[in-house]
């Protein structure tokens, strides 16, 4: 890789992970006039252990959704990524070194090359892979082979590390109705050894770590040392694959008292601070390659303080954020502009009446603190009818091809960000689809400003329901456009700031005593 004299923009994906805490904390601890450190989290901001390591932070989709690719891109050319660091396979599989958009971007990827993916895409296929090429692997079984009194190893064939790995007796297993979904092998003994790599131009570098104490899955207390023979095994893996620049394996004993693989993962291993906390340093190892620094150089930190060390897991624990108040926001008319909505489906309902109405007062009508039903009644439909429109009107409100026409007021994002800097905020909104209200907030961008979102029913006893979530929390002061808002405000003693651009106008507000009119039905306001 060439040199650069400014710095390099490295992003870091899934960075809330233990190697991505690890990755940025080193970098920023050694290398922080070289690196501008970007990570994006499916977690919101304050919920990242490493933030304060990072110079830039993105919350992003799950990578199994459709827009998750497009975001991530977004985010390298809005930052100017020089090199991006993916965790997940998914994330290696999406932006892989061949990757034509990140070529097009000149974005090194730092992700296992595209060709390995045949195999590494599941551990069926990377098990049966190691066997063909004749490396030391468990016994595999098919679920017609088991013996009766048997005990066996199975895993999710598309599993991530050792989450969901158990040993189960053959009654066991064949009461798993998806039983193809997991790969079933013999059960191997201790020593579990992990062995980190670290190749470049061929030449390898290694240091096993075996596991003395697990959680969760992670090693947290452990032995570091050198172990040539497993290390034999890594070469000749580095010369029949084509490895990327870091990756891990896992050894066990098998039946017969021989080390075998049973773990391959082609990322950095969670575990990672343990080995250099030895002397183990991978990531000066890959900041001096993004660098371009020579072979020695690179190679120069990835030596152990001494032959064989013991290393325990301390936790510590990280304010990630301090909140002075928390303020609580409606959605309808005080973040969201939904006229639109309301007058079309009020349209729609009229239609099916096949009756015709001027609706160019409607949105006016119900600001002064009206219902659609005593609208209705205003332009002399008779009861009957104003009673099937308005349920009609109700029952449909919600439904998704409508609130694809709500917006978010301008300036709302901005005065949310603004003030969720020093305080938490809280979305407390009524709606009787909570899927969809959901679904909404997430395509309009708006759940990362909330660190919680309350949906409630949309009924008479509206405004109780919130009442009790602002006093649940402790809520400082409470933002919305409507009487109902303002009741809740008034049970809760919380402070009301209304705003004038929703449902109920600022005339409304201060002339009202906020007593419905008597032919006011429930309404969704």
């Amino acid at each position: 890789m060439a040199k650069n004299t400014n710095k390099i923009n490295i992003l870091i994906l899934s960075c809330g992970l233990n190697a991505g805490y690890h990755v940025s904390r080193i970098l920023k601890e050694k290398f922080e006039n070289k690196f501008k450190i970007i990570g994006t989290d499916i977690n919101k901001e304050f919920l990242i252990s490493n933030r304060a390591h990072l110079d830039v932070f993105y919350q992003v989709p799950y990578s199994c959704e459709d827009n998750y690719y497009n975001a991530i891109l977004e985010i390298c050319r809005k930052e100017g990524v020089n090199c991006i660091l993916p965790s997940f396979e998914i994330d290696q599989m999406l932006f892989s070194p061949e990757n034509k958009d990140l070529k097009n971007l000149g974005i090194i990827s730092l992700s296992t090359p595209e060709c390995t993916f045949d195999f590494y895409k599941n551990k069926y296929l990377m098990f049966k892979k190691l066997e063909e090429l004749e490396f030391p692997v468990p016994k595999m079984y098919a679920a017609d082979e088991l013996i009766e009194t048997g005990t066996y190893f199975i895993k999710p064939i598309n599993g991530s590390g050792s989450k969901n790995a158990i040993k189960a007796e053959t009654k066991e297993i064949k009461n798993i109705t998806n039983i193809e979904n997991y790969l079933i092998q013999e059960v191997c003994t201790q020593p579990e050894i992990t062995l980190e790599c670290f190749q470049y131009k061929g030449k390898l570098a290694a240091a096993a770590r075996q596991r003395i104490e697990t959680k969760s899955g992670v090693c947290t207390k452990a032995k570091v040392f050198s172990f040539p023979e497993l290390e034999s095994i890594a070469k000749k893996l580095l010369k029949k694959i084509n490895c990327p620049y870091f990756f891990n394996l896992q050894f066990m004993k098998n039946k017969n008292d021989e080390f075998v693989i049973t773990d391959v993962n082609f990322r950095l291993a969670a575990g990672m601070g343990l080995t250099y906390a030895a002397g183990w340093d991978e990531v000066s190892a890959i900041a001096n390659l993004i660098l371009g620094n020579s072979e020695e150089k690179i190679f120069e930190s990835l030596k152990l303080n001494s032959p064989v060390q013991y290393v325990v897991r301390a936790y510590t624990d990280i304010v990630t954020r301090k909140a002075n108040k928390i303020l609580g926001f409606d959605l309808d008319g005080t973040i969201l502009n939904s006229f639109d909505r309301h007058t079309d489906v009020l349209s729609d309902a009229l239609k099916k009446h096949n009756i015709t109405l001027d609706l160019s007062d409607f949105i006016e009508y119900k600001r002064g603190g009206n219902s659609t039903y005593g609208y209705l009644i205003s332009k002399n439909i008779c009861e009957k009818s104003a009673n099937e429109i308005n349920e009609y009107w109700c029952s449909h409100i919600e439904d998704e091809k409508y609130l694809k026409t709500d917006f978010v007021y301008k300036d709302a994002k901005r005065k949310l960000a603004e003030l969720s800097k020093g305080n938490e905020l809280i979305l407390i909104t009524a709606r009787n689809n909570r899927e969809n209200c959901l679904k909404q907030l997430k395509n309009l961008g708006l759940t990362e400003y909330f660190s919680n979102i309350y949906i409630v029913k949309s009924d008479s006893k509206t405004f109780e329901r919130k009442a009790n979530i602002l006093k649940e929390h402790g809520v400082f002061s409470y933002t919305g456009d409507t009487e109902s808002d303002k009741k809740a405000c008034d049970i809760a003693g919380v402070k009301f700031v209304p705003v004038f651009h929703g449902f109920r106008t600022e005339h409304f507000f201060l002339t009202s005593d906020f007593k419905a009119p008597a032919n006011m039905t429930p309404d969704l306001i």
